[in-house]
């Protein structure tokens, strides 16, 4: 299974654990009736800053663009020579 990532609305890729992504599934699928905003807001700002301290996470994104972007200029060479 790949790993899931939540995008946000500036762009940024962020890499989620099985259980928040669960968590944010249950979020968004009891927004439609039952859960109030002020609810919604409590749930997202349980799992704020969860990951801080830890591995960061704009490192590992630009250390896999940089690999992207190694693989794509190898692509382009070994098509080009």
């Amino acid at each position: 299974m790949a790993t899931p990532r939540l995008i946000t609305p500036a762009g940024k890729t962020i890499e989620l654990s099985a259980e928040t992504y669960k968590q944010i599934q249950k979020i968004l699928r009891a927004k439609k009736r039952t859960m109030t905003k002020a609810q919604r807001i409590r749930h997202i700002e349980a799992t704020f800053g969860k990951y801080a301290g830890k591995t960061s996470l704009t490192r590992t994104l630009l250390a896999e663009r940089k690999a992207e972007l190694a693989r794509e200029e190898a692509r382009i060479r070994r098509k080009h020579a």
